[in-house]
């Protein structure tokens, strides 16, 4: 059995219909993706898209590329073992949105 303390949690939400992606990122430490509705893609270790559907688990080790999406609208909860340091996760947005401060 192989199990952590929830350290950093997150709701995804795609409306239905329309095409959602979730930011990449590294793993901040040991987590798990739970597909509640929908259908949708999780990037594989070899950069291929690999389809998920609801009522799927997806589990990343710390350190491992972090990155989903889907095509028609897709809800999932993340559960993570560690949180991502806030400065990583500013550069990451700024970087896809461009320095806000």
């Amino acid at each position: 059995m192989r199990w952590f303390g929830v350290k950093e949690y997150g709701t995804s939400a795609g409306v239905p219909g329309t095409k959602y992606r979730v930011l990449g990122r590294r793993a901040p430490g040991a987590g798990v993706l739970v597909v509640q509705e929908g259908t949708g893609w999780v990037l594989g270790p070899d950069g291929t898209r690999e389809a998920m559907s609801a009522k799927s688990v997806v589990m990343w080790d710390a350190g491992e590329w972090v990155e989903y999406g889907s095509d028609d609208g897709l809800k999932a909860e993340e559960y993570w073992a560690a949180q991502e340091p806030e400065e990583a996760a500013l550069t990451r947005l700024a970087a896809v949105f461009g320095d806000q401060g």
